[in-house]
């Protein structure tokens, strides 16, 4: 185990985070098998009561999922000065790779949290949402719901963490770094472009991928001002399957652009490694963070508009869905705007 600053407030961050989400999923458990589904506004109160505790708990385990996401990246950025022949995040996730200790599991175990914790993100942002919307009804018709939701959420919770203390745990310093960073032939097979049809691009893909980029971001910028702002709340609801769609294309699209394009380019040096900006161009993620949470953000939308059917026809539901809407609008284009001007000074 390797032992930092950094590593050590990881550890009691995941210890806290598996402590907290078995709370949260035996009290959501115990809660769901005796929920009163009442609809009198007596019983509102008591529910509310009684489920105190527990939506408390997971108001804790939200903040600590949220930010335990780029705490791991920052205790790989620590454990770069340990290894030498590891020139970023990319070459610390190759510890252990062929070897045949214990050590063999630690790539798997990082790239299982690196899809872990965007997970848990969203399914906390999607679990925060509702909870707004439920508070807003008098008659809390989505708490069913919201705990069925925590469960997911607990279980989640308690395997993220401990599979990160597991990855924090394995010894690390007496294996050997077969792959040291990104310049070498596993990076070259990880990078993005292999993805892209060299039968309709070739070679030449860079002014395609230019134009992808600006295109599908421009136009979900068009599409969620137009259904966001201006469209009805009927209006609103068909779009989102789009606009759902369009998040998808434009994480593909943008994750392509930044390794092949934006990278290089920030980097000053033909070096195809995202993982590097975080320690050589760190004002570059902000752009980064504004455009996950802009694709975060039309997934909550939508799940609020499916998962809160009973609160289909009051008008704080069409609001909620709006202002989240807006809210992607917002981060689409400061990540856009973020982008264009770190390209243009690099």
């Amino acid at each position: 185990m390797s032992l930092n600053s950094y590593a050590v407030l990881d550890f009691f961050s995941v210890l806290l985070r598996l402590l907290l989400a078995l709370a949260v999923l035996l009290l959501a458990v115990a809660f769901h098998r005796r929920l009163p589904f009442e609809s009198s506004p007596e019983r509102i109160k008591t529910q509310e009561e009684r489920f105190y505790l527990l939506f408390s708990l997971s108001w804790v385990l939200v903040i600590l999922n949220v930010v335990s996401w780029p705490l791991l990246y920052l205790v790989l950025q620590s454990f770069i000065p340990e290894w030498p022949q590891a020139m970023c995040i990319y070459g610390i996730m190759q510890i252990g790779a062929g070897s045949e200790g214990v050590s063999r599991f630690l790539p798997g175990l990082i790239t299982t949290l690196q899809f872990a914790k965007p997970a848990l993100v969203f399914i906390s942002g999607a679990w925060f949402v509702l909870y707004l919307v439920n508070r807003q009804s008098t008659m809390a018709p989505l708490t069913g719901r919201l705990v069925v939701i925590l469960m997911i959420l607990g279980l989640l919770s308690a395997g993220d963490a401990l599979i990160e203390g597991l990855y924090l745990a394995i010894p690390k310093r007496e294996v050997f770094l077969s792959t040291g960073c990104c310049t070498s032939t596993a990076a070259e097979d990880s990078r993005a472009t292999r993805f892209l049809p060299q039968a309709m691009f070739g070679s030449q893909y860079r002014p395609w991928l230019n134009r992808a980029y600006y295109g599908v971001n421009l136009a979900m910028v068009l599409g969620l001002a137009f259904f966001g702002v201006r469209a009805p709340h009927t209006g609103v609801r068909r779009a989102l399957p789009w606009l759902v769609a369009g998040a998808l294309i434009s994480l593909a699209v943008n994750c392509t652009f930044l390794t092949e394009i934006a990278a290089p380019v920030l980097l000053h040096r033909p070096h195809h490694c995202p993982y590097d900006l975080l320690g050589e161009v760190p004002e570059s993620v902000v752009g980064v963070v504004f455009f996950v949470l802009g694709c975060f953000a039309v997934g909550w939308a939508a799940c609020v508009a499916w998962i809160a059917t009973p609160c289909a026809r009051t008008p704080f539901l069409a609001a909620t869905i709006r202002n989240v809407l807006s809210l992607a609008l917002f981060c689409y284009v400061s990540s856009l705007v973020i982008m264009l001007m770190e390209l243009s000074l690099a």
